[in-house]
């Protein structure tokens, strides 16, 4: 464990979507510590993620490209530059709907490496540290009607 690391020493976990939510893949890096949880992902076009909601408050904030987040009956086109919040507990989704990946940077709070999320981060921690983190969130996955939600914005 260390307080850092190099790029190239972080996991890298890729995520592949086929079937109703679209098609497309995502590439994910993630660190933490005892507070809070860094994720860098490169979203394809037409990655679309699952609704879920998590413990975890979360800030996004988008280095390259465009991307569309989805929370419960709302939805936000954030570009290059943009931040964007998602409160703890809601239901929230992210769909790249551009021809060009989406770069986005998400903060969450408390860590969200619950689960086989801790499997695919790297804990910042130093020499002879003992983490002592709050516990972990992690994605819940749940029913919503998201379908409804993007023929509302999108029509169709």
């Amino acid at each position: 464990m260390s307080l850092h690391v190099k790029a190239k020493d972080v996991p890298e976990r890729k995520v592949v979507r086929t079937g109703v939510e679209g098609e497309g893949a995502m590439v994910v890096r993630r660190g933490y510590g005892n507070e809070c949880s860094l994720m860098h992902a490169v979203r394809a076009p037409g990655y679309h993620t699952t609704p879920h909601a998590h413990e975890a408050e979360q800030i996004n904030y988008v280095l390259e490209g465009e991307i569309w987040f989805f929370v419960e009956e709302r939805g936000f086109l954030c570009k290059a530059g943009d931040y964007h919040r998602i409160p703890a507990h809601k239901i929230h989704w992210a769909w790249n709907r551009s021809h060009a990946d989406a770069v986005v940077v998400e903060a969450h709070a408390p860590a969200l490496v619950a689960g086989k999320l801790q499997q695919t981060s790297i804990g910042l921690f130093d020499e002879g540290e003992k983490p002592q983190m709050r516990p972990p969130s992690e994605n819940n996955f749940v029913p919503y009607d998201w379908q409804s939600v993007e023929r509302n914005i999108f029509g169709g």
